[in-house]
Formats: C-alpha cells, sequence, structure tokens
C-alpha cells in the first residue's frame, strides 16, 4: 500500500482534538444560553431580539439582519413582544413610511434581569478560577472569536 502524500492543510490529530472540544464546549455553553433559566420571563427565542435592541431601535430588516433571523421569524417575535409591552414600534424619522422597533422601560428591565442570570451562571462556572487563568481565558476566546467571524463574513 502507498503512502499518502502528506497534505500541509490536514489538521494534526491535535488539533482535531481541539476543535472537537471547541464545539463541545460551544454546543454546551450555547445550549445553556438558550434556554429559559430560573426566574426568567423572557421567552429564550426573544431573548436576542431583545439584546439587539438595547443599543437602539431599528427597522425590522435591520433587526433580522443582526440576529441572522428571517424577517418572518423577527416579525412573529416583534408582535409577541409588543404584545407582552416589551418593545414598541414608532415612525422611521429617516422614513415615515416605516417603522423602528424599541425597547420599552419593561422590555429593558426584563432583558437586563434575563442577561443577569446568565452572566451568574457563568461566573459561577469561573468560580475559584486563578486570575491569571482567567486573563488566559478571556485573550484565546477573544483570539478564538476574532478568527471564526473572519472566516464566516
Amino acid at each position: 500500500m502507498q503512502a499518502m502524500p502528506h497534505d500541509a492543510a490536514a489538521p494534526t490529530d491535535a488539533a482535531t482534538q481541539v476543535v472537537d472540544s471547541v464545539l463541545h464546549t460551544a454546543m454546551t455553553i450555547g445550549r445553556v444560553m438558550r434556554q429559559r433559566l430560573p426566574g426568567d420571563q423572557l421567552e429564550p427565542a426573544t431573548y436576542w431580539v431583545l439584546k439587539n435592541l438595547l443599543a437602539s431601535s431599528m427597522r425590522i430588516t435591520a433587526l433580522a439582519a443582526s440576529t441572522q433571523l428571517d424577517t418572518s421569524t423577527v416579525s412573529r417575535h416583534v408582535t409577541q413582544l409588543e404584545q407582552a409591552g416589551l418593545v414598541e414600534r414608532g415612525p422611521d424619522p429617516d422614513d415615515g413610511r416605516a417603522q423602528r422597533i424599541a425597547l420599552t422601560a419593561e422590555g429593558r428591565t426584563q432583558l437586563e434581569a434575563s442577561t443577569a442570570r446568565r452572566r451568574e451562571v457563568l461566573t459561577d462556572s469561573l468560580e475559584g478560577w486563578d486570575p491569571a487563568d482567567l486573563a488566559l481565558l478571556e485573550r484565546l476566546l477573544g483570539r478564538l472569536v476574532a478568527g471564526v467571524e473572519s472566516r464566516t463574513r
């Protein structure tokens, strides 16, 4: 049997193991962050929609783009959130025919409470870590995210 030529682009066993570990970690943390945590009043599916409205109001199409969801899905979420009093529609100052979606005070309150619960889960998970390990984790996660984002845009 003839040996296959070494492909420089092929991942090493160590790289494959790290990639598998990162996939498992991302999926596990993502699953926890997407579920309703004890005390949450927000539906997990709408959390990300509200999070994207935190900085400023926006049109539904811009909200769909920022959440990477289709416009019909975002429209359904916005309708639910509006009925719950968590968002409101207002005129778009740039285009009188369009509307902008904004958080209400109650929406901001519920989002902040839900975010605090998610932070608490992560903070508790890091309890007892050495400060140098925390700094290293932050640096490496930032590097990983930047690498992933640079290849997926």
